[in-house]
């Protein structure tokens, strides 16, 4: 049935075979109608076979026997390799097929059969390595030292060109060698090969096979199609799995997975391998990581079945998994198909081969193929498709292959291990150097031979690539043809191929001329008019960039322009930012300028309130300024985002911030206030004091409070304190952050605050400060980002740095993307680990494009050529190198220009040093300057950058040891800086609280610190039914009457969800911000999250039975003291309304197979349950209790004790023997007949008892 209805489930294969190769063809089925088997000429010749001579045998046919050797594809690719001898020396084939290969393939001759019939003569003896050896033919001339003038042929030999043959055995590769088996009538080939293109390289057949074959890669498929015709039962098994699977879907992939060694290749380095390969190639879509359920069907929506054919099916169910628990991000439906997973590989087995056979051809089915690196079942499937398929390489111990795919250069099998010592010259050659254009050296194997692909095909692309350009002159560069010998060489193709270049090339250049002459068409001028064009856009744009230099006012006027280039100078070098300052912001920050500059530093007050700051008392001190001093605590990025968080508190607090700045934080910032300095002086009386952590510690509020027993009442407030918010600060110093103790702090004069966090977050918790900063920063993440802009200016040194690094790399980029790469520990994250999970985020995000494996240089420029500039800041090289180097190596697949650059690589973080941190501040504010943000977890560093920048960033998780982010990043679902470590005890209540779920809806836990705290604009109503509404102005249609439904926005006053100030985010109205109506909400809408609207659970009728079974889970953990049960959720004695009672049911983990550990997974179930120790041990004393119960002695030690054979199973046949050894004894159930079958292994023989009796019938026999 396949051999007309293939066409039906495959398209039209380009490949056209050769009027001469359908001749032979049809030549050789009329010779081998003539002389199959039970024909005339094949019995005259089978009746002298045992003589073993040629002498008195007349006969018109010659045979070639195929003798199998190794799996099935081995076995496909040599049929095809004999198949092709045979046409060339005129020899009838038949293939010996064994009971593992019935029933697979058609016959593929018309009125005939190619299977060697089972009662030929040397059918046994094929199979005996011995037999074989002694009559091969290199076994002949070995004994006659290579020459065979003088003999007479024997009527058969066999060819050993499989698994170990020897130098004598490949001398049938050489062409003096043809004549001699030509005599020969009957050659038993043994062959596990794709030997064809050694048969190219033999001048007997050199003619004839070109001639054959024009399209040298071409060979195995018109081959393997005229041969190998799945029969009916497996074409059953073909097209049964592909219209169930495959033929729905828009694109079908086939993925072809072969690992050799499962120990040294592991399970997860193939599977990165296998994913790297799919996401590189663009073979599959990237999966969303952020978005948990697909889109709306469309019309536009495409499918794609991916057929997945490997032995182990980890490789599928991690596949099916991901594309099962993530959408695909461009809405492609992607499924993947595994027909078997048999889990090793099994000779002899027909239904094995069977369905092998299945799942090659379902591979040949598909539009994509992807195949495994030496594998000749990928050989099989890629040459009856006719595709060039992506070869895999897996990886291997500690090698990683990279890239992990690359396209075949043809769609022919490898040929393994051709010959390579000349016998003549007594050397080892390399035959892929020899002088034959059509064989080269095979990607996938290093020593194999292979067909390469035509050299017109290449022309072909050549051409049409060329057709497509603009009319404009070019540059050519033209890669040498993979003919050509060497670099000084010029093959015929590489010579064609720079003629057609030139002529076309000459060609436009010869249109342009006489377009511009005779229509005055100058292109210098033109040219010149673009470039002024240019610069008139680039003067618009950056006109409108100066409208907004304030940065939406945040910027105050009056400073001199020179002396911070930065602070005017960063808008043209940034997009202008869609979060404007609130009105209170910038009214508060003018204010602010006027206090800082009636309070800063040598000013009267500040003189005045620095008199008595040694009597650490504020008595008898009058001034209207109070102080917050910053102090500087671990590196740059923390000190940024302290810094920020310090100035806020010093706005609601209405203090004056001064930063303690040393030798290294110089020269890195401009002053943020005009006309003043936030500097603080070095002549400052306690500069020296504050580097002891003696003194601070003896002069924190903590020490205060904690000797005190946290009573301030009492207590006159101290001319300073230090707030102690950094590092190793206990739960006293934490006090802080409890709206009590702020009344107190109020009036201490001087206050030296020491922070690596940002804490902001907090300061939304505290009700004294609530609805001032809620005012200052109605949109809650722009926090950092409005302070940020505000307050850090990089300074002209800095500046220097960034801008000629910006202009050297990174202007001219169509697009920017900052990638900031933070490893706390090098040594728990290994940097290829870390490189892994870089790159997965990139192709996952589609950040960066993919890499084409294949083309080694770019096409000509286009219009749509698009550029990417990479900026990566990362304190090792290893990273930026690895991104370089691929992509320098290869061009990406969609020809965009990608370039990779970093400004410095410290390998340490150097505190201390000046330099180090100017360095430090460049990246940081490059980073900002980026259009895309990759930053690493837990990163400050990265924190800034994506708050001066106003971007939310992918967030990278590096691996840890032996634990792989999965996914590699995620997006930020704010621009805000995380707060690490926000204090979580309440010492009113005594116990931990878990902050991230106060009554905030702003304050929430981080994406990257679990237990951290981060600001948001809105709070993620989970479970509600409530649906955004549009105003009346902007709303067409008039909102459904459904019962669900919120009320119209004509009441606003009644309305709980919407007030008449609600800001529109994206067209839309956002819930409100008052946590006291959003709990209203909740309160009311308890009813969306039960019944129908959660799980379709039912409201039973209460029986006294259920009442009493829900008061005992209520009281479940009271129940027994020595278990522990989860209490219940609230103390309230109201039981559910909506519950359901079932059955748990126990998942496949709960059984014992489940339990085991890798050590103890064996291959089958048996294996697993007779390596159990208890059933080891229980074995072992039923056989001594058996050997003791019927050890025989004296003159009855040949009797059955008690009873006969006979007697012992009730007439029941048994076979016997008598020994006196035995070993080991199996007792297997047979449920079918409830019978036992026992099987004795008895001495060195291993003689086999074999007896069945009924079960429990038959006590013993021996």
């Amino acid at each position: 049935m396949e051999k007309y209805q293939s066409v039906l489930y495959r398209k039209n294969s380009p490949h056209k075979p050769s009027a001469y190769l359908l001749s032979k063809l049809r030549n050789y089925e009329e010779l081998h109608k003539r002389c199959g088997p039970y024909t005339e000429s094949y019995n005259r010749t089978l009746q002298k076979l045992d003589t073993n001579r040629t002498e008195n045998i007349t006969t018109d046919c010659n045979y070639l026997v195929w003798l199998p050797a190794q799996g099935l594809g081995n076995r496909i690719i040599s049929t095809g390799s004999s198949f092709l001898y045979a046409l060339l020396t005129n020899r009838v084939l038949l293939v010996r097929y064994a009971a593992d290969m019935d029933d697979l393939f058609c016959e593929p001759f018309p009125n005939t059969s190619w299977l060697l019939p089972k009662e030929f003569p040397l059918w046994n003896q094929s199979d005996d390595p011995g037999h074989r050896y002694f009559h091969s033919y290199g076994k002949l001339l070995k004994n006659n030292n290579r020459d065979t003038s003088t003999l007479l042929p024997p009527s058969f030999l066999y060819l050993l060109i499989a698994g170990d043959f020897d130098y004598y055995d490949r001398l049938f590769y050489q062409d003096e060698h043809q004549a001699f088996l030509e005599k020969v009538p009957w050659l038993f080939q043994r062959s596990d090969e794709y030997f064809v293109p050694s048969l190219f390289l033999m001048k007997s057949f050199k003619q004839d096979i070109a001639t054959l074959f024009p399209d040298k890669e071409t060979v195995f498929h018109h081959l393997g199609r005229y041969l190998f015709h799945p029969s009916n039962q497996a074409w059953g098994l073909i097209t049964r799995f592909y219209e169930a699977y495959l033929a729905k879907a828009d694109e079908r992939l086939g993925l072809q997975v072969r690992v050799f060694h499962p120990k040294d290749s592991p399970s997860e380095k193939v599977t990165n391998t296998i994913l790297g390969c799919l996401q590189q190639e663009k073979l599959l879509p990237q999966p969303n990581p952020v978005q948990t359920f697909a889109a709306s069907p469309s019309k536009n929506q495409t499918s794609k079945a991916v057929l997945v054919a490997s032995l182990y099916s980890v490789y599928y169910e991690h596949l099916k998994n991901m594309y099962w628990l993530k959408p695909s991000v461009d809405g492609e439906i992607v499924g993947i198909h595994q027909p078997s997973h048999e889990g090793s590989q099994h000779f002899g087995d027909n239904m094995h081969n069977l369905k092998a056979l299945a799942e090659i051809y379902l591979l040949s089915l598909s539009d994509v193929l992807v195949t495994s690196a030496s594998s000749t079942f990928g050989y099989v499937a890629q040459g009856l498709a006719g595709l060039r398929p992506w070869i895999l390489f897996l990886p291997f111990q500690q090698w990683t292959p990279d890239p992990p795919c690359r396209r075949a250069m043809s769609l022919e099998p490898c040929f393994h291990a051709p010959p390579n010592y000349d016998f003549r010259a007594h050397k080892v050659i390399d035959i892929g150097n020899l002088d034959d254009p059509h064989v080269r050296v095979c990607e996938d194997r290093e020593h194999g031979l292979k067909l390469p692909g035509s050299q017109s095909r290449a022309m072909e692309e050549l051409l049409l690539l060329l057709l497509l350009l603009p009319m404009k002159v070019r540059v050519f560069l033209v890669r040498a043809s993979p003919f050509s010998r060497g670099p000084l060489c010029w093959g015929r193709g590489s010579f064609t191929a720079v003629v057609i270049t030139c002529v076309i090339a000459f060609s436009l250049l010869l249109m342009a001329t006489i377009i511009s002459s005779k229509s005055g068409f100058d292109l210098s001028v033109k040219f010149a008019e673009v470039k002024v064009l240019e610069q008139k856009v680039e003067t618009v744009s950056n006109s409108s960039h100066f409208k907004d230099k304030s940065l939406g006012g945040l910027l105050a006027p009056g400073f001199d322009e020179k002396s911070c280039l930065s602070r005017y100078q960063s808008v043209l070098y940034r997009k202008n930012s869609p979060h404007k300052p609130s009105a209170y912001l910038l009214s508060k920050l003018r204010k602010y300028e006027e206090l800082h500059k009636r309070c800063g530093p040598y000013t009267e007050s500040y003189n005045r309130t620095l008199q008595k700051l040694d009597t650490n008392s504020t008595e008898n001190i009058t001034t209207d300024c109070n102080y917050l001093v910053w102090l500087p605590a671990q590196g740059l990025g923390n000190r940024i985002i302290s810094t920020a968080s310090s100035f806020l508190y010093a706005l609601l607090t209405n203090r004056v911030l001064l930063v303690r700045y040393a030798a290294d934080m110089d020269d890195l910032f401009c002053e943020p206030f005009p006309n003043t300095s936030w500097l603080l002086p070095k002549e400052f009386p306690l500069w020296n004091e504050f580097d002891d952590r003696g003194h601070r510690q003896f002069h924190s509020y903590g020490r205060l409070l904690k000797i005190n027993n946290r009573n301030t009442s009492t207590l006159l407030p101290p001319s300073f304190l230090y707030l102690q918010l950094s590092g190793k600060f206990d739960y006293y110093d934490r006090l802080f952050y409890q709206d009590e103790h702020q009344a107190f702090l109020e009036k201490v004069p001087w206050l030296f605050q020491r922070s690596d966090e940002y804490f902001v977050p907090f300061l939304f918790l505290l009700k004294s400060f609530k609805q001032e900063i809620t005012t200052l920063f109605p949109d809650k993440e722009t926090v950092f980002h409005h302070l940020g802009r505000y307050l850090f200016h990089p300074s002209n040194q800095a500046w220097g740095l960034i801008t000629r690094f910006y202009e050297a790399y990174l202007a001219k980029a169509d697009e920017r993307l900052g990638l900031q790469v933070r490893v706390f520990s090098p040594k728990d994250s290994p940097t290829w680990k870390v490189i892994d999970s870089m790159l997965a985020c990139f192709q996952q995000e589609k950040l960066l494009p993919q890499l084409d494996p294949n083309q080694t240089f770019e096409v000509s420029p286009s219009k749509e050529q698009t550029s990417k500039a990479v900026l990566v800041a990362s304190l090792y090289s290893a990273y930026y190198e690895h991104l370089k180097n691929i992509y320098w190596l290869k061009p990406s697949v969609d020809g965009e220009i990608v370039g990779i650059y970093q400004p410095s690589h410290e390998e340490s973080q150097h505190f201390g040093d000046n330099m180090h941190n100017v360095k430090a501040w460049a990246e940081i504010y490059l980073l900002s300057l980026s259009d895309v943000l990759v930053t690493s977890a837990w990163s400050t560093f990265g924190y800034v950058a994506q708050g001066l920048a106003g971007l939310r960033p992918w967030i990278l998780f590096h691996p840890n040891r032996d634990w792989t982010p999965d996914p590699p990043c995620i997006r930020a679902m704010s621009m805000e800086p995380c707060f690490h470590a926000p204090p979580n005890y309440d010492y009113k209540a005594k116990k931990v609280i878990d902050i991230g779920n106060l009554e905030d809806p702003h304050v929430r836990h981080c994406e990257d610190v679990e237990h951290g705290l981060k600001l948001f604009n809105q709070e993620p109503v989970i479970g509600l039914s409530w649906e955004p509404k549009l105003p009346a102005l902007l709303s067409s249609a008039t909102s459904s009457s459904s019962k669900n439904s919120v009320k119209s926005l004509d009441e606003p006053q009644s309305s709980g969800l919407w007030r008449p100030n609600s800001e529109l985010v994206d067209g839309l109205f956002v819930a409100p911000n008052d946590p006291a109506k959003l709990n209203k909400i909740r309160r009311k809408q308890l009813k969306d999250s039960s019944g129908k609207n959660w799980f379709d659970m039912p409201a039973p009728t209460m029986t006294p039975e259920l009442k009493k079974e829900l008061q005992l889970l209520k009281l479940r953990g009271a129940m027994d003291p020595k278990r522990h049960y989860k209490r219940a959720d609230s103390k309230s004695k109201q039981l559910p309304k909506y519950f359901q009672v079932g059955t748990v049911i126990e998942s496949a983990t709960e059984f014992y197979s489940g339990r085991l550990t890798k050590k103890e997974r064996k291959a089958t179930l048996a294996d697993e349950l007779l390596s159990d120790p208890n059933l080891q041990a229980y074995r072992k004393r039923k056989v001594r209790e058996i050997e003791e119960k019927h050890r025989p002695g004296g003159n009855e030690k040949w009797k059955i004790k008690g009873l006969t054979v006979k007697e012992a199973c009730k007439g029941k046949e048994a076979l016997t023997t008598h020994t006196k050894y035995y070993r080991t004894v199996e007792m297997l159930k047979s449920w079918s007949n409830e019978s036992i079958e026992c099987k004795f292994s008895f001495g060195k023989n291993f003689e086999l008892l074999t007896f069945r009796c009924l079960l429990l019938d038959c006590t013993y026999a021996r």
